[in-house]
């Protein structure tokens, strides 16, 4: 079955009570999922006439953002975290069934849970108030963590996110199904003057050759790696630039920042940190590099595709589906040597107009991802979950 396309059938849902969406998120910063969220809100929104709010911690970046894509803020009342544990998933269940009953979010609300945390957290309150609750896997998270098994049968429905993540939760969630997140992208962005902007701001040359990395500096994202290919490929290209915008992770920037000065790359290197529009930073390549061994998807790498970037990429779990499936990019083995995939990178920036994709099929994959088609099949499945949820309804899990 190919990527975004799964066993829903619109036409067959029930007539829908859903009026309203609420995204919850314990966390501060922003990641991948709250990017797919700010995309599939506004869509819900515009074509199906809901309401959508975010519940997460107030004064946070989430927070703002989601204010600036027009969604509703519910303050959640909770400093933030990226942690649970299982005493406090059940001893703030009153209290967060309280804060719900306030909001007065009821059985016309579903609650779409973008990662395990946010489930263990919301997921029973959310029943016990009568809400349908979506969990949406994003992650290679470990499932056998028994708190997280337990969070599981608190969702009507579960929606995986690449087809390694669907195979990850099938053996809990055998009613999971593959529905790939939204990317609002134009496949006719301006390259050129992205890359212009790029080079005039370091002081780059015209001729430059701009490989990026697009990530926070988490180590299983391997930051490091990226800058053994780049001391590689600078000793073998001098055209050759550097960009890597991200947070801190394990990696702090300045940290990152030491590790460019200790491969003697400072003066062909940047670390401008995080930046928004995500495509604008992409746009300003000539390659990207994504040496991450175990994505679960790997969003940067769909929208360097769909903007015409080719991709050097470490080949397992999402980036291997998304290269199979679309092309764009060439893989590389987890075990190649930074050298080895200095030499693909090489390569491909060579050969950088057969590798990308022809205009029209970045088109038509920009079409397939959009959020408007996304929101649709959301709807349905929003649809499905609401009758699950109608035959097992929220008392039978006040023993849990």
């Amino acid at each position: 079955m190919p990527p975004g396309r799964n066993p829903v059938d619109v036409g067959t849902a029930s007539q829908s009570m859903i009026k309203r969406v609420v995204f919850p998120f314990r966390g501060a910063e922003i990641g991948g999922t709250h990017v797919a969220t700010f995309a599939l809100a506004p869509a819900l929104m515009q074509e199906h006439d809901l309401t959508c709010d975010v519940l997460c911690p107030a004064n946070t970046l989430i927070a703002s953002e989601a204010q600036r894509f027009g969604l509703g803020v519910l303050p959640s009342d909770e400093a933030p975290t990226g942690r649970n544990n299982a005493f406090s998933d059940y001893a703030h269940v009153q209290r967060r069934l309280n804060l719900l009953k306030r909001e007065r979010l009821n059985g016309d609300c579903v609650l779409h849970c973008n990662d395990i945390n946010s489930l263990r957290a919301w997921g029973l309150p959310a029943r016990l108030a009568g809400l349908t609750v979506v969990y949406h896997h994003h992650a290679l998270n470990k499932l056998w963590w028994p708190p997280h098994l337990a969070s599981l049968p608190w969702a009507n429905g579960v929606i995986a996110v690449s087809d390694s993540t669907l195979s990850a939760i099938r053996s809990f969630r055998p009613d999971a199904v593959k529905e790939l997140n939204p990317f609002e992208l134009d496949p006719d962005y301006d390259r050129q003057s992205a890359r212009r902007a790029l080079l005039d701001e370091f002081g780059w040359p015209d001729d430059a050759r701009v490989v990026g990395w697009i990530g926070n500096f988490w180590a299983r994202k391997r930051p490091a790696y990226f800058l053994e290919a780049a001391a590689a490929l600078a000793r073998r290209d001098a055209r050759c630039r550097f960009v890597m915008f991200g947070r801190d992770g394990d990696d702090t920037i300045a940290q990152i920042r030491e590790k460019v000065t200790s491969l003697g790359l400072d003066k062909v290197a940047a670390i401008p940190g995080f930046r928004q529009p995500a495509e604008a930073n992409l746009a300003s390549l000539d390659l990207l590099l994504a040496p991450a061994p175990r994505e679960p998807f790997g969003r940067a790498l769909v929208e360097a595709i769909v903007l015409g970037v080719p991709v050097v990429a470490t080949a397992g779990a999402g980036h291997s589906e998304i290269i199979n499936t679309w092309g764009g990019g060439r893989l590389t083995a987890v075990d190649l040597p930074a050298s080895g995939a200095a030499s693909l990178c090489l390569s491909v920036l060579d050969q950088a107009d057969q590798v990308s994709l022809p205009r029209d099929k970045r088109k038509q994959l920009s079409v397939q991802l959009a959020p408007k088609s996304h929101a649709s099949r959301m709807r349905a499945i929003y649809e499905r979950a609401q009758d699950r949820r109608d035959q097992r309804p929220a008392p039978a899990f006040a023993s849990l």
